[in-house]
């Protein structure tokens, strides 16, 4: 049951957890939608985030970017580069650096972006293989593909912690069964809605809530925008293998190889080519792990995966097919804590007994030899940093409670480092003091409004400074509390908002045959109608029918039709292809919404629909035997002027079978 785009955002961005791009990301989105922006404007907008404009100069200046000099400044990276380029690695980047961490126990963050980034890159190298899709089109759905799963981590943490262990690394089929059941939407859902949010072509969110079907046969040909996000799909799809390889060290491995070999044999790619591809993905996994701090693994060549592949005897797939379909690696640490109220009172003692996680920024080697040993002393956890540049990159990273940091520093002092955490949400209430030799009034006011929140003065009294962190330690564990509450807060708000998509599915769906129902149906058909016109594609629409079934309540009762209409409607379900929508129309009327498919699709959907429904033997206590359809069909064309014509064309063809002898397929001329 799709709800919609904006009842889903409403309710995940009022959490505040959303893994979501930096808002200078989001500027530069905008801004490459214009025809009229330059790399001026793109470099005035990208100044505002100085680690985001350090890692694009560090992707210009790595080896793969074919750069013949230093690049030193983001005129020169953009030129290089190319905006389009540049517009792909701010969204990636942005999400990766504000999502590396997060609430919910049972996901490992940092799996999720090693296995996203090897499905990056081999979404890349296969768009440039295949020449399917554009390349960083490809590269920017492989390292977001799965940012539902994050967005679910983040904003449902309890939940969705009990969601994964229930799922224990099973099929994907089985993950979105247990989010439904959970939260009442599933991660590709999310996935494609964000996307939406950010203003990405519409084929986007098509790629990603098909990226886990092999079923493509039956997709008609054509130059539309839903070609190309079926055709973006699949090479997720295969991606999402490729980078499954790159993660599993079990036996499962071999058949993942043989898969990804058959895979390319269908493409009709030589062996020895495709093998290379799979070599070169590695390498530049490996080389972004590096620039982006990802971690990567050492993996085999493809040729070595194959031959131990063809060689190994004996495997058998666990029980439980795990492996075969999980997303990304989650943990589920057997001791977890659940109890959120619980956790955050151990997080607060944490802070007042074991020390802070802190930051400390120094260009003098005395100083940070003294204050390390002085600080860990102390209980303190300690992260190092040279320089301002040193320091706003690893902030993002680690995340301290507080930072202590000089004045006077090369490249970006103090102040410049303290201005520029402020503009960012994840170093907004982190605790700075700063270190100085200026004691003058106007300095120290300049300092305090630049956003410092405490100093010292040099050379530093250590008992003064113990001092000015246990004040600093008072305001971490106010912050924790006040974080707790919030949470608690949220997790009220969501609460409600599954307990209203619950309500509205209810509302939209047939309790009986678990279909969507006639109002929802009709608002689908709406919306298909729309796109289609919007789109030039081709649509069509059956009403089917139960033959006599007016008999088999009258001979075996209603709980018996119940049966007869519950084995129908899942026949139904099984034989579709996965955009059809199937809903019940009323009594034993069912209405079928086909988009994209035409004449000859609706002879084969119609007659494989009433084959598998004639197959279908019960057996059951309340009923014994099989039942018949009738089907009519019509296919819209330039005399259609709304959904409703259409509708009454299927209508009359269906009648047309049922007076014929029933049992068939109609479609109206």
């Amino acid at each position: 049951m799709q709800l919609t785009t904006n009842s889903i955002l409403k309710e995940i961005k009022t959490s505040g957890q959303l893994p979501s791009p930096t808002g200078v990301a989001l500027s530069i989105l905008e801004l490459t939608r214009d025809p009229n922006t330059n790399t001026e404007d793109m470099a005035q907008v990208l100044a505002g985030d100085p680690s985001l404009t350090g890692q694009i100069l560090k992707y210009a200046n790595s080896a793969d970017s074919g750069s013949r000099g230093e690049i030193t400044s983001i005129n020169d990276a953009l030129v290089r580069l190319g905006m389009s380029s540049v517009r792909q690695l701010c969204l990636g980047f942005s999400v990766l650096s504000n999502s590396r961490s997060g609430p919910c126990i049972s996901f490992d963050y940092g799996a999720y972006w090693t296995q996203s980034l090897a499905m990056a890159v081999s979404c890349h190298a296969l768009c440039q293989r295949i020449k399917s899709v554009n390349p960083d089109e490809g590269f920017t759905c492989g390292l977001l593909g799965y940012i539902g799963h994050l967005a679910l981590a983040s904003v449902y943490p309890e939940k969705y912690s009990q969601v994964l262990k229930k799922w224990n690394h099973g099929l994907l089929s089985d993950l979105a069964k247990l989010e439904e059941q959970s939260l009442s939407i599933n991660h590709n859902s999310v996935s494609a809605v964000l996307f939406e949010d950010w203003g990405l072509p519409e084929f986007y969110g098509l790629a990603v809530e098909m990226q886990d079907n092999t079923e493509w046969s039956e997709f008609p040909p054509g130059s539309t925008a839903s070609e190309r996000g079926y055709k973006l799909g699949r090479i997720l799809n295969i991606a999402h293998l490729t980078s499954k390889i790159c993660l599993e060290t079990g036996p499962e491995r071999h058949s993942m190889v043989l898969k990804f070999m058959k895979i390319g044999e269908e493409l009709g790619i030589e062996e020895t080519e495709w093998q290379q591809l799979y070599d070169n993905i590695l390498e530049e996994w490996e080389r972004l792990g590096k620039l982006l701090n990802i971690v990567t693994s050492n993996v085999p060549n493809m040729e070595t995966l194959a031959r131990r592949a063809r060689e190994f005897k004996g495997f058998i797939p666990d029980k439980n097919g795990a492996r075969t379909g999980s997303p990304h690696p989650v943990t589920s640490p057997e001791n977890a804590v659940d109890n959120s109220e619980a956790m955050a009172d151990l997080a607060e003692q944490a802070v007042l007994s074991k020390g802070m996680d802190i930051l400390l920024v120094t260009d003098s080697p005395v100083d940070m030899r003294i204050l390390e040993k002085k600080l860990n002393a102390a209980g303190h956890r300690l992260t190092m940093a040279v320089d301002g540049q040193d320091a706003l990159e690893k902030t993002l990273m680690t995340n301290p409670q507080v930072i202590l940091t000089d004045w006077m520093m090369p490249r970006i002092d103090g102040l410049e480092l303290t201005r520029s955490l402020r503009r960012t949400d994840i170093a907004a209430e982190t605790y700075i003091i700063i270190m100085t030799a200026q004691e003058g009034n106007e300095q120290l006011v300049e300092a305090f409004d630049s956003g410092i929140d405490d100093y010292v003065v040099k050379p530093i009294n250590h008992k003064i400074l113990a001092a000015r962190l246990k004040a600093a330690t008072r305001i971490v564990a106010l912050q924790e509390r006040a974080a707790r509450h919030r949470e608690e807060v949220k997790a009220t708000v969501n609460n409600l908002g599954i307990l209203s998509r619950r309500m509205e599915t209810m509302a939209l769906e047939d309790q009986l045959t678990e279909l969507p129902n006639r109002r929802c149906g009709l608002d689908h058909f709406n919306k298909e109608w729309s796109r289609s016109t919007r789109n030039k594609e081709s649509l069509l629409c059956m009403i089917l029918d139960i033959d006599h079934f007016k008999n088999v309540n009258d001979t075996y009762g209603h709980d018996a039709g119940d049966v007869v209409l519950k084995s129908t409607a899942a026949i139904m379900k099984n034989c579709m292809r996965d955009s059809d929508v199937v809903c019940r129309f009323g009594g034993e009327e069912f209405l079928v919404i086909c988009p994209g498919a035409d004449v000859e699709v609706a002879k084969l959907l119609g007659n494989r629909l009433r084959k598998a429904i004639e197959a279908n033997v019960l057996d059951t206590d309340e009923f014994k035997g099989n039942v018949t359809i009738s089907i009519g069909v019509a296919v819209r064309n330039a005399e259609h002027q709304s959904p409703q014509e259409l509708i009454k064309e299927a209508d009359e063809a269906l009648y047309a079978a049922k007076d014929a002898g029933r049992n068939m397929v109609c479609i109206a001329e």
